[in-house]
């Protein structure tokens, strides 16, 4: 069954908190936020939204995380929405330890997962208002006829999984359309992680702001093959969609 969500003011569970190591579970997303370079010292362990920081003593606070999702943290409370694009750190990975860069590192006030709830892989995408995956969301892993609070607002788009969306500057699948696959896979065993991100969304070569609905597959001759997106491709592998 197919769910959309508005998640602007989700309120978060953040389920443990550690101050030493512990056996990290290779195929949750998780985020561990740590006081200390390398993974080391004291961490609070996320698993899910958390639009203040603060509320878990980690506000400014963290400087390596190690994780699994595709992750973004934010320099302002809930994820940057009074700051349209201002400072933030975006990366995909399976259980891998980063230091945060200048100007995040002790900086970061809020944080938030791309991709879907039910499953690390699954077929889902990502709409935001701001520059760089900022502001308000909408998340859908089905077909939209209509974006809702979102309309001709987007200005940031990921996807996950195995399945290109459609995306429509009209409403019920009118309009202009650009189809966008999934450019990039990270995999660790049996774990794998298909993603693809764009902004602004005037890259896709439709106008920034226009999307109005989505659909499920690639529906038009309309291709994005444009040039492959900056944050959290490291360690990633290119998907060929010939």
């Amino acid at each position: 069954m197919g769910a959309s969500f508005y998640v602007l003011t989700t309120l978060v569970g953040a389920l443990s908190c550690f101050f030493g190591e512990a056996a990290d579970i290779p195929d949750l997303r998780y985020l561990k936020a740590y006081t200390a370079p390398n993974c080391t010292g004291a961490f609070y362990e996320f698993f899910d939204y958390t639009p203040e920081l603060s509320v878990y003593a980690m506000d400014n606070s963290i400087i390596s995380i190690r994780f699994t999702g595709d992750w973004m943290l934010y320099a302002d409370n809930f994820y940057n929405f009074e700051v349209l694009g201002s400072t933030y750190y975006h990366r995909t990975g399976i259980n891998i330890c980063y230091n945060l860069d200048s100007p995040i590192a002790g900086n970061a006030s809020s944080l938030r997962y791309a991709g879907s709830p039910y499953g690390i892989d699954d077929v889902y995408y990502n709409l935001y208002d701001g520059w760089a995956y900022s502001g308000d969301e909408f998340r859908s892993n089905t077909d939209a006829e209509t974006v809702g609070h979102m309309d001709m607002r987007t200005t940031s788009v990921i996807i996950q999984g195995q399945s290109p969306w459609t995306f429509y500057t009209g409403l019920q699948f009118t309009g202009e359309a650009v189809c966008l696959y999934p450019t990039h896979l990270h995999s660790s065993g049996d774990i794998q992680i298909r993603t693809s991100f764009v902004y602004p969304v005037s890259n896709l070569g439709i106008p920034d702001n226009s999307i109005r609905s989505v659909a499920k597959g690639c529906l038009t001759d309309n291709v994005y093959r444009g040039a492959l997106p900056i944050s959290g491709q490291r360690s990633a592998e290119p998907l060929d969609h010939n």
